[in-house]
This record gives C-alpha cells, sequence and structure tokens, in this order.
C-alpha cells in the first residue's frame, strides 16, 4: 500500500517510537523510509562567513540526530536515506513530503520543546492540519 514514509526525527523519545514503528512498516511492506532532520529558520539578518559557519553546525548536530535512525535501519536492512533541511519543521516536513513522493508521514506526538508540546506537539499538529498524505502520529 505504500511505498514511502517520511520520518522526521529530532532526537526525542517520541521519535524514537517513532522510528521503531517505521521500521516495523517498513519491513512488513518493503517501503523505503526517509528520514529528516531540519533546523530552525536563520534570522535573514545573519550573512557572511557566521551564517556559513551556523549552518555547518546545524547540519552537523542534524547528522548526529540522525545518526540512531540511520543505524536502525541498516541493522533491520531498510532502505532509508538521509535529508537534511533548514525551515519551520511543520512546513518542510509537509514540503518534504511533497517533493519526496512519500505516501505516509510517521512521526511522535512530541518532540524536545517542553511547552509548545504539552499535549500534543505544534509540529505534529501543523503536519496533520497541512499534511496532504495520511499521518502517523506515534505516542
Amino acid at each position: 500500500m505504500y511505498k514511502k514514509v517520511l520520518l522526521p526525527c529530532d532526537g526525542s523519545d517520541h521519535a524514537a517510537l517513532a522510528c521503531r514503528q517505521a521500521i516495523d512498516l517498513a519491513l512488513a511492506g518493503n517501503m523505503e523510509i526517509v528520514l529528516l532532520n531540519c533546523y530552525g529558520e536563520l534570522p535573514a539578518t545573519i550573512g557572511g562567513t557566521a551564517r556559513d559557519e551556523i549552518i555547518a553546525l546545524a547540519e552537523a548536530e542534524s547528522a548526529i540526530i540522525l545518526t540512531p535512525c540511520a543505524r536502525l535501519c541498516e541493522e533491520s536492512g531498510v532502505r532509508h536515506k538521509i535529508l537534511i533541511r533548514c525551515g519551520g519543521p511543520g512546513r518542510t516536513i509537509t514540503q518534504v513530503a511533497q517533493a519526496e513522493g512519500c505516501d505516509l508521514i510517521v512521526m511522535g506526538s512530541r518532540g524536545l520543546s517542553d511547552f509548545s508540546g504539552m499535549v500534543m506537539g505544534s509540529v505534529s499538529h501543523r503536519v496533520l492540519r497541512h499534511s496532504t498524505v495520511p499521518v502517523l502520529i506515534v505516542r
């Protein structure tokens, strides 16, 4: 039924649970997983070398965050690819799902932010509202 799953990862416990769920689905249905980490938007006032350095640091941190999920995919024999994007997470997740041709998004119910994730994370809520593909929220 599904061929490509988008798995946004932020390093939270809920994202780790979503990773395990996505791997189980991928194994059952011979699906590819697209691992995504997006770091926040940078102010336009930051430019030049400073901007380049901040982007390099953010991308390095994103790679570290994605490593455990990528390792689990490799150990499980699940096809996967890694994407790192700059932008607001909710908007970026829905854009990447569409651009990559993903037909399912699997994500944790809450991320790393404490206040905005009290009931349901603001990112997962935004993705639910704006996604054009089914979204599986894991808790």
